[in-house]
């Protein structure tokens, strides 16, 4: 695994959370909406590239909504990078770590990682 790239971060109160990290420094890129995923989201981009997205759940039956009631808020998901997502999920498959393909991406299972949901990318 390379880097890090992204951290998610899911949140109650969307607003709330952009004024926090507005209050620290962090300049707001974007918001967005992602109805598959069911919910609203606000992304910040750090100097060296990092994506920092704070994501509030519309619809409490999708993995983001079940999270946030499960563990409440926090750190949700990041995303690595890897040289070959298929040659490593394909390594991790074969030492036993449980995987998850969802949306023709890979992400390691929080219950191998003690909660974490870690999502596999190419290099950017």
């Amino acid at each position: 695994m390379h880097s890090i790239y992204e951290l998610v971060i899911a949140v109650e109160n969307l607003e709330d959370a952009v004024e926090a990290y507005q209050a620290m420094g962090f300049t707001l890129d974007r918001r967005d909406r992602n109805e598959g995923l069911g919910i609203d989201q606000a992304f910040f981009t750090m100097g060296d590239g990092t994506v920092i997205e704070l994501a509030q759940p519309f619809d409490p039956d999708k993995a983001v909504g079940k999270g946030l009631a499960r563990n409440g808020e926090g750190l949700y998901m990041i995303a690595m990078t890897v040289d070959d997502v298929d040659e490593a999920a394909k390594g991790m498959k074969d030492k036993g770590v449980r995987l998850v393909e969802a949306g023709g991406r890979t992400f390691i299972h929080p219950s191998v990682t003690k909660g974490l949901l870690i999502r596999l990318d190419p290099p950017k």
